[in-house]
Formats: C-alpha cells, sequence, structure tokens
C-alpha cells in the first residue's frame, strides 16, 4: 500500500493546520504510518485515499453514512434544495415536515430543534433541562461531545464547568441514586447514553433494570431524562433505542445516521419540557438550513421503505457469527459488539502484556488488506455494504488473525 501522497499532504497541513489534522482523526489515533491521513473519495461501502488505496468502510465518517457514500437519492434531494437556495433569512417549510416526520417514528418526540452537530444537540438539551427546571447540575454517563459541560478535565476548560457535571457509571444505578441523593434539588438533568460506547472500550448493552431505573430515578427527584442517541437513533431501532428497550426520555439528542452525512441533529422530546427552550436563547445562522433537512427527509424514506434497520441487523449478524468462528479458530484475544450494525473487534489493553501491540499489529494488516476500520472505536454497516465488501472483511481478518 503507497502513502507518499498522504505523507506529502500531511506534512504540508502542518504548516497551516494545528497538528496537521485535528482531533479524532490525527494519524496517532490509528496506526501511524499504516493507515491513510486524507481519502479522496467515497462510493456506496468504500473509500478511496488520495494515493489511490481503496478501502472498505467501517468506520463511516464515524458512524453518519448509514445508506452508502454518495448515496443518489440523499444527494438529489439536497441538491434540489440547494438550487432553490437553502441559507435564507426564515426556514422553508421543510423544517416543519421533518419535525412532524420525527414526531411519527421516535415514541417521545412531540416537538423538534434542529442543530448541526452532535454536540450542538447534546449542549441545547442540556440548556432546554435547565431553563425547565431552574437548576444547575447535570449527571452524566457516556460520551455526548466537545463542550465545556462534557468533559471534565482537559485543558481550557474552565475548574468551574467541572463542579456543574458529575459522572456515573454505565449499568450502575446505585451509583446514580448516591449522586441523586448527594446533591437533592440540584441536578437538572441526567443524560445518559442508551446504548453505552466509551472509546477505546467496548460496546455495552443495558442490563434488564439499567434504563428503567434510571426513569424511575429521574420521575422520582423530578429530573429531566435526556437521552444521547446520537449513535444509537436510526441504527438499533428506526424509533431509536427508547423504542428498542421500551423506555421514554423527556428529551432526546439525534444526530449521525439521521441523514447519511449531511450536518444536521435535533432535540426531540416532550411538549411540556420542550417549550422551555422558548425561555432560553439558542440561535446560528446555520441551524435552519434547508439543504441538510431536504437530506434528512430523504435519508429516511429509505431508511422506512428499504427496512433498512432490519437488513443491516441480517447482514451484521451473518458477519458476526462467521468473525465469532474466526476468533474461536484462531484464540484471537479479542470480543464483538453484541449490535451486529455496529461490529467492533475489541482488543482489551488489559488482558495481556503486549495487547496494545498486537491490536495494533491486526489493525494495520486489516488496512493493507484494504479494510479500514478503527483500533480503538467501534464500526458500522451501511445499507450498500455488499457480499463482496463483506466477504473481504472476512477473507482479512481469517488471513490477519493467524498472525500472533
Amino acid at each position: 500500500m503507497q502513502n507518499q501522497e498522504s505523507e506529502r499532504l500531511y506534512e504540508r497541513a502542518r504548516n497551516v493546520i494545528p497538528g496537521g489534522i485535528p482531533g479524532i482523526r490525527a494519524p496517532e489515533n490509528f496506526v501511524r504510518g499504516v493507515y491513510p491521513i486524507l481519502l479522496a473519495e467515497g462510493r456506496g461501502g468504500r473509500i478511496q485515499d488520495v494515493d489511490g488505496n481503496e478501502f472498505v468502510d467501517l468506520l463511516l465518517g464515524y458512524g453518519p453514512i448509514i445508506l452508502g457514500h454518495g448515496e443518489s437519492a440523499v444527494d438529489r434531494a439536497a441538491h434540489e434544495r440547494a438550487q432553490q437556495g437553502f441559507c435564507m433569512n426564515l426556514p422553508s417549510p421543510l423544517i416543519i415536515e421533518l419535525a412532524e416526520r420525527l414526531a411519527a417514528l421516535l415514541p417521545s418526540a412531540e416537538q423538534s430543534l434542529f442543530f448541526k452537530t452532535g454536540s450542538d444537540a447534546t449542549s441545547a438539551a442540556i440548556r432546554i433541562a435547565r431553563a425547565h427546571t431552574g437548576r444547575d447540575l447535570v449527571l452524566r454517563c457516556g460520551y455526548h461531545g466537545w463542550h465545556d459541560w462534557c468533559l471534565e478535565a482537559d485543558p481550557g476548560v474552565p475548574r468551574r464547568a467541572r463542579q456543574e457535571v458529575w459522572s456515573f457509571a454505565y449499568n450502575d444505578t446505585t451509583q446514580l441514586e448516591d449522586l441523586l441523593k448527594r446533591h437533592a434539588g440540584s441536578v437538572a438533568a441526567i443524560i445518559v447514553t442508551p446504548i453505552g460506547h466509551e472509546f477505546d472500550r467496548q460496546i455495552d448493552e443495558p442490563l434488564p433494570d439499567f434504563l428503567p431505573s434510571v426513569r424511575a430515578l429521574a420521575d422520582e427527584h423530578d429530573v429531566v431524562l435526556i437521552f444521547d442517541e446520537v449513535r444509537s437513533g436510526f441504527r438499533v431501532h428506526l424509533g431509536g433505542a427508547q423504542a428498542l428497550y421500551g423506555v421514554q426520555p423527556d428529551l432526546t439528542a439525534l444526530g449521525k445516521a439521521m441523514a447519511n452525512g449531511y450536518p444536521v441533529t435535533a432535540v426531540t422530546g416532550r411538549r411540556s419540557v420542550m417549550m422551555s427552550a422558548t425561555r432560553t436563547f439558542m440561535s446560528s445562522t446555520y441551524f435552519p438550513s434547508s439543504m441538510e433537512m431536504a437530506a434528512a427527509l430523504a435519508t429516511l424514506k429509505v431508511l422506512e421503505e428499504e427496512s433498512v434497520v432490519d437488513v443491516l441487523a441480517n447482514r451484521g449478524g451473518k458477519l458476526r457469527a462467521e468473525l465469532a468462528a474466526i476468533i474461536d479458530e484462531t484464540a484471537l484475544p479479542a470480543t464483538l459488539s453484541p449490535y451486529p450494525s455496529m461490529p467492533f473487534l475489541y482488543f482489551d489493553p488489559e488482558l495481556a502484556s503486549g495487547q496494545a501491540a498486537r491490536r495494533d499489529r491486526f489493525y494495520g494488516n486489516l488496512a493493507e488488506a484494504g479494510v479500514f476500520a478503527h483500533p480503538r472505536h467501534h464500526g458500522f454497516l451501511c445499507q450498500r455494504h455488499d457480499d463482496r465488501d463483506l466477504e473481504q472483511v472476512l477473507d482479512a481478518v481469517r488471513r490477519v488473525a493467524r498472525h500472533k
């Protein structure tokens, strides 16, 4: 695999961009020297880098691509809206249509507001909860973005921001209950990812009593319950994890798969809580942009008409069974995601010495075999992944798993 152009452009980028490639996409977060650094194009379930190397894409932009790269129905809807003007003084009627569509799909979605990023959506949900309750404290579980309130110890985050947010562990209602008692009368919101997906951890399913207990504790303490479904929304169920597990939050943050890569997200929820948004300020030049809303409506239409959630579950189930057989055959020290549409071969670095190095060799070899997956972040399947794509993944894993 050739990476000369990637490396050349990376050196150029370092002169004008802090770190060259910022954040989670930095080369150091993959396997340095093996993975590509810059991509040129994506089609269906595949991507190509600037050196012409092609990969089966199992990361899919960290989750937004649920149909496939360059999905014609979605791109056509966005293009048609763009030709009519999409960044205007007032919203287009599409904002109403999209809110109505969410209300039809999600159990708790009586009213909606639209944003651009997942961090926008979770932060807006927190602000609505604070406006609704008149309280400040937030109890959080999971990754919710990059704003001050959802980071605890990063440089640049004020100490006072850390004092307003307390974390509890996934599937640990005892810890949550203790925090609610300790801060009784001061907690505005509980925000939780209903499916556990911490970075460099295997995906967790909720224990049978976890989400119902969180709902009951929120009710007992008169706290707004927020589900962060930026990743799980429209992927594990068209109605989100709340529909899959039968527990309704007060507010839900949605994003990623909603528009197949176009930047639009949402906060949706019960009318009685959502109306508190009228008493606080949330605004952006780009929030009402109708091009992305057209893309979202087209994406949701395909998701429903092509039963995409079921297709991904079936296709991912077959992939998972084959991967499990390879793990057994080769004694590969890895675990598999419980959600077939979000595959992850996870190497726990605490299992044995040298585990992280083996993980990097494994994923580096996968990349050289034309499979783009993240060593420490769960993956995704899309509707346009076909049998050829998945067979290439399995062939690569079979070969690579035999190398110790």
